[in-house]
């Protein structure tokens, strides 16, 4: 597919997934909503994007910056109550507690878990989003599960 060549294109292209991704992080569709909306503000201030080869997470990183920002300010944990993450059939309880694991994560490694694990970026791609280093990325993904894991003994 090749690479859009207007805002509208890149828009058109990456609006689902970039508002599911806001309202996994903020867990509130209002929320969801104001830092979708900050989100292509802040993209369409910055148009052109340095790296057209990578849109997607160049957006993934506006988002997530405009959230660590957001919650910086507040000083408030994020509601995850709508999460959909993976957890077998019917255990809602099981979901609810990796809900509240997760809103104790720090900002980043929250960030990095859910576009790894939830939004299924590669490490490359969540190092890009997050502006940092590959391994950088792993690192934060890693140190993410294993809180999750003591979390959830």
């Amino acid at each position: 597919m090749a690479p859009p060549t207007t805002f509208g294109e890149l828009l058109e292209r990456h609006e689902r997934d970039l508002y599911a991704y806001a309202l996994r992080l903020t867990g509130q569709r209002s929320d969801a909503d104001d830092l979708f909306q900050e989100t292509f503000l802040a993209a369409f201030r910055a148009w052109p994007p340095p790296r057209s080869d990578q849109l997607r997470a160049w957006l993934y990183k506006i988002a997530t910056t405009k959230m660590v920002d957001r919650v910086r300010k507040t000083r408030h944990v994020v509601s995850l109550n709508d999460l959909r993450l993976v957890a077998p059939d019917g255990n809602s309880a099981l979901r609810t507690d990796l809900a509240a694991a997760i809103r104790t994560l720090p900002p980043g490694q929250r960030a990095a878990f859910m576009l790894r694990e939830v939004e299924g970026l590669t490490y490359r791609e969540v190092g890009a989003a997050l502006g940092c280093a590959q391994d950088a990325a792993r690192g934060q993904v890693s140190q993410a599960r294993k809180k999750l894991r003591q979390a959830l003994r």
